[in-house]
């Protein structure tokens, strides 16, 4: 007998218990009311005399008494009978029974509560009552997976592949019923431009923006909420023109066609309400090498609109195969990743720095103290996140900085949906509620360790709970103290076995269920958005499932698909959907419901060592203690030393560029910015050039610039660079003979006497501060440091070099303004306060710098701006999900009752 067994026939015993318990109130009852009082109904009708004087007499034999009894008795027994028919019938239609009245309302749970125990133990794959039960084996929509399966049937006849295939209709009806057409847009697309080749005039793009506003987009795709701002990688799709009743095709030329420079015109009138405005993390780029936009209908907007194009365009299967790469990356070790667990990670990483920035002491009395090195991140994190953040760099748009990233994170909702991989069609994303998938094969194990490391990423704020059990826990992550991780996390549960993780399965079924009946609201999300306080996380069981357990297991999952439960397994799993896999994730073989969305795909999978160091990571962002560096940090981990001053140029000769490092990486003459013919590659140089006023070797500057690239392909780059930036620098100065980057002795460096550096004139009165004799020189040499710092260093670069140098340097001036402000506490303590008011603007998470403020703010005598100050700092630690510790709490009180 297997171990479970036991476990298994006391389930059956809970299950004859359940029929008993509804047999001896639906038949017992009755049989005992008939034998005691006999027929609830009269053999007669009684007159009104009669009725009357048996009212008036005295009850002295208890006769009416007893007759009151036995009619409320069968009256009961009606009612608790009605009771069972309507919930067996809302059950069997997987809907809720009509909400009674409070006083009968227990009758109405512990009715819903011997159903549900009932039919969770007995029954079986092909004797559920859920609607999903009816679906065929075999997916027979070829509709891409990012339709939203909560939209409405009149918008289109594609369905998700969570929904049942659409019955049979007549070939009448389907004539009358609207046809759709997908497409995925390109760089260069706009609805007018797609209206006008669909419908041969723009004017008609009202219709395509409302067939399309409520698709689900692929992971890292935001929504379409404009229709004058759509995004390469979206989906649209687009009703086509009847032709049943004799109607030209849209695309006949004797349609009138618009004017090709004719703007677009503002958007038209919905009747429907527009959908939230969502923060998604950006898509991949979608154009080609070398590609570019042309003129936009409307002025760019951050981020920027897809802009207009006339080029031919390629049918909806080649359009979704170019978009395949861009939502993938492949790391070192072999791992295939998607976007969505990149961005995961990158969120993780800003959580990590900035809960170290919080607890970093201050340096400000002991001033300068040896500079110490930023912990690196895990080799596999580190790579998730530059290509992350290469996907805003790669189309021109502002690269995100921690707090930005945190903020977009807190507006990501709850996932609706789950990303498994790349196919044909491009991104794989089946609906997560009611989800039952097995994954088997030599890949099953990184596959689904790819798919739980996202979700434990994306588990912040209550938005996915993972129910894993403990021995498939150790299998899925067998480099990884599980029981640590589980403590550190709130969105990991990690039971025993399977059967504690099914019973947990089965309460948080019945609390949810209770919860919709109490509140009166028809499904999960609509609850959420009356109860955000309410954890109501998508749930998502991860095990491996012995065949004796699966009838159970699917009959929980298929009545959890209301509630938000869905399951991930670990082998085979014929009631649901099964995917074969090979170690590096592409699917040999699909069977079940989503069988056709898995086809000739590649899933995602993550190996055991890049998971450990994932997780790592994932644990750091909510605020756990980093372990130790396992070795001392090499070159490039340690943080760069402070940037020597250039050497003096000619006296009186006046530079011809500024090179502004402080904030993006701007070049400006005396005639202005230059804002055009400046590569991405050239700016990441003259960065990196800046600083070293040394020079760098060819490689050094190959090996810091592009890692990742072949030695002769970064040498072609690195000269390509070069070469481009002499060229827009001579035209800009309108010189044609200086290098700008002078060549000597085999290194590369910036010509001090024709480029001025903002960094330097900062690191060099922060070296004169560091090398003063006294206080008051160093407090002198301080001073400019407050107008100098204007902020962080190179924010629009995602290499490794340029994110050690930006936290180093913003270490380096906060700890230098906290240091100024406590030379002048004293004898300026307003100059010490703007200071302290400078250094958090730059820093607004250390809980040092506003303890310091705090106290400044006291002694100046102002208790009220020591209570903003907090509440400043309660604000920004609760984008970390954390609060102000005790010390701060303390002194606070401390200093507003004094």
């Amino acid at each position: 007998m297997s171990p479970t067994a036991p476990t298994r026939l006391a389930e059956i015993w809970r299950g004859i218990g359940a029929l008993a318990v509804l047999a001896g109130l639906l038949v017992a009852c009755p049989v005992l009311l008939y034998a005691v009082g006999g027929s609830p109904l009269p053999c007669d009708a009684p007159a009104w005399p009669e009725i009357k004087a048996l009212l008036l007499q005295p009850d002295t034999d208890h006769a009416l008494f007893l007759g009151a009894v036995r009619l409320i008795g069968w009256a009961a027994w009606c009612l608790f009978a009605a009771i069972i028919a309507a919930e067996t019938i809302g059950y069997l239609a997987g809907r809720s029974a009509p909400r009674l009245p409070r006083p009968i309302r227990p009758a109405q749970h512990l009715a819903r509560d011997l159903i549900a125990m009932t039919a969770l133990i007995f029954t079986t794959s092909t004797a559920l009552t859920h609607p999903m039960t009816s679906t065929p084996a075999h997916a027979t929509s070829p509709a891409p997976q990012t339709t939203d399966p909560r939209a409405p049937a009149s918008v289109g006849a594609e369905k998700a592949p969570s929904q049942e295939s659409p019955p049979a209709i007549s070939g009448a009806e389907q004539a009358e019923r609207p046809r759709f057409r997908t497409r995925i847009v390109e760089r260069g697309d706009t609805l007018w431009a797609i209206a006008r080749r669909e419908y041969g005039s723009g004017t008609r793009y009202p219709k395509i923006f409302k067939a399309s506003r409520r698709l689900t987009q692929p992971e890292g795709v935001p929504r379409l909420t404009d229709p004058d701002r759509i995004y390469p990688g979206q989906t649209l799709r687009y009703p086509q023109p009847k032709t049943n009743k004799g109607k030209r095709s849209a695309a006949s030329p004797s349609k009138p066609v618009a004017p090709k420079n004719s703007s677009s015109p503002p958007a038209a009138p919905s009747t429907q309400p527009p959908n939230r405005p969502e923060k998604p993390l950006p898509p991949s780029p979608t154009h080609s090498p070398g590609s570019g936009p042309t003129s936009a209908s409307r002025p760019p907007v951050d981020p920027p609109p897809v802009n207009q194009s006339s080029g031919p365009q390629s049918p909806p299967a080649a359009q979704r195969a170019e978009h395949t790469k861009p939502f993938a990356i492949t790391l070192p070790s072999g791992a295939y990743l998607g976007l969505g667990l990149a961005s995961a990670l990158s969120v993780a990483l800003a959580a990590t720095r900035l809960h170290r920035r919080r607890r970093r002491t201050l340096a400000s009395r002991t001033w300068p103290t040896p500079a110490t090195p930023e912990p690196a991140p895990p080799p596999a994190v580190a790579q998730a996140h530059r290509a992350h953040l290469d996907t805003y760099a790669d189309r021109d748009e502002p690269v995100p900085i921690d707090a930005d990233l945190l903020a977009r994170d807190l507006a990501t909702p709850i996932p609706d949906q789950i990303t498994l991989g790349i196919g044909p069609n491009g991104a794989i994303a089946l609906p997560l509620p009611g989800l039952g998938l097995g994954i088997a094969g030599d890949g099953a194990i990184g596959t689904v360790r790819a798919i739980a490391t996202e979700l434990l990423a994306r588990a912040r704020a209550d938005r996915v709970e993972l129910l894993i059990p403990a021995p498939d826990a150790h299998t899925l992550f067998p480099d990884t103290d599980i029981t640590e991780l589980a403590d550190a996390l709130p969105g990991l549960i990690v039971p025993p076995t399977l059967n504690a993780a099914i019973t947990h399965l089965e309460a948080e079924i019945i609390r949810r269920a209770r919860l919709l009946e109490d509140t009166e609201e028809p499904d999960l999300p609509s609850l959420r958005a009356t109860d955000p306080a309410e954890p109501l996380p998508a749930v998502l069981l991860i095990a491996s499932v012995p065949e004796h357990a699966s009838n159970t297991l699917h009959a929980i999952v298929q009545l959890g698909a209301r509630y938000g439960i869905a399951s991930l397994l670990l082998g085979s799993w014929p009631p649901g959907t099964t995917a074969n896999v090979r170690n590096d994730g592409s699917v040999t073989n699909a069977e079940g419901h989503h069988a056709d969305a898995l086809h000739d795909a590649r899933l995602f999978n993550l190996t055991a060592t890049d998971a450990c160091g994932m997780l790592q990571t994932i644990r750091t962002a909510t605020g756990a203690p980093e372990p130790a560096p396992p070795q001392p940090p090499t070159e490039t981990d340690r943080s760069p030393d402070p940037v020597p001053p250039p050497r003096a140029s000619n006296d009186g000769q006046q530079t011809l560029v500024q090179l502004s490092l402080l904030g993006p990486v701007t070049l400006h003459t005396p005639d202005g910015p230059i804002t055009t013919g400046l590569r991405r590659s050239s700016r990441s140089l003259l960065a990196y050039l800046a600083l070293h006023p040394d020079g760098v070797s060819r490689d050094q500057g190959t090996a810091a610039l592009w890692p990742d690239h072949d030695p002769d392909t970064a040498t072609t780059m690195f000269h390509t660079a070069i070469s481009n930036t002499r060229k827009v620098l001579r035209q800009a100065t309108g010189l044609r003979e200086p290098m700008f980057i002078i060549h000597a002795a085999g290194r590369y460096r910036l010509d001090p006497h024709l480029i001025d550096v903002d960094l330097w004139h900062l690191t060099t009165t922060l070296n004169r501060a560091r090398h003063a004799e006294n206080d008051t020189d160093r407090t002198q040499a301080l001073r400019p440091v407050t107008d100098l710092y204007t902020g962080d260093f190179a924010t629009d670069l995602t290499h490794e070099w340029a994110e050690n140098h930006r936290e180093h340097l913003r270490r380096t001036a906060t700890d230098a303004l906290a240091h100024l402000a406590h030379l002048t506490r004293h004898d300026q303590p307003d100059h010490a306060l703007g200071a302290l008011e400078h250094a958090v603007r730059h820093d607004p998470y250390s809980e040092p710098l506003y303890r310091r403020v705090m106290e400044l703010q006291a002694q100046l005598g102002r208790p009220d701006a020591v209570q903003r100050t907090y509440r400043l700092l309660t604000t920004r630690l609760a984008e970390l999900d954390t609060e102000p510790d005790d010390q701060t709490h303390q002194l606070m009180t401390a200093l507003t009752s004094s």
